[in-house]
């Protein structure tokens, strides 16, 4: 039975913005090839909260999946021999699900609703 996992990759950001793109496309294709992919979020470039390989900033991206257990390991396996790749982290039917998709630009972040309940109660 598939379960879902979210993979959060940090790629060096010094090289070209083709390599990187190819690089998060290479992690969508396997993950393709052995589950489904739900949703992609690229962070873009970020700040580095302390020095990886001497570098600085790393381009962000989120990988929200469903697959077999196998996949993940080989998923790692890969990410560990490729150098443009600095850091990744996957985890494990988060508890929390799959958190939404990010708001769309000029588009309000928190719905505001107001509690009629109290109209009335003075």
């Amino acid at each position: 039975m598939p379960k879902q996992y979210e993979t959060v990759l940090v790629v060096d950001a010094m090289i070209p913005d083709e390599s990187i793109a190819s690089e998060f496309d290479a992690v969508s294709k396997l993950i393709e090839s052995q589950g489904k992919v739900i949703r992609v979020d690229r962070w873009g470039k970020r700040r580095l909260a302390y020095p990886i390989r001497k570098r600085s900033h790393g381009e962000y991206a989120a990988f929200y999946y469903e697959a077999e257990g196998a996949l993940p390991s080989e998923l790692e396996k890969r990410l560990r021999i490729n150098e443009n790749v600095l850091r990744w982290l996957t985890v494990v039917d988060n508890p929390c699900g799959i958190p939404p998709a990010p708001a769309p630009d000029g588009a309000p972040l928190v719905e505001v609703v107001e509690d009629k309940s109290k109209e009335g109660d003075d």
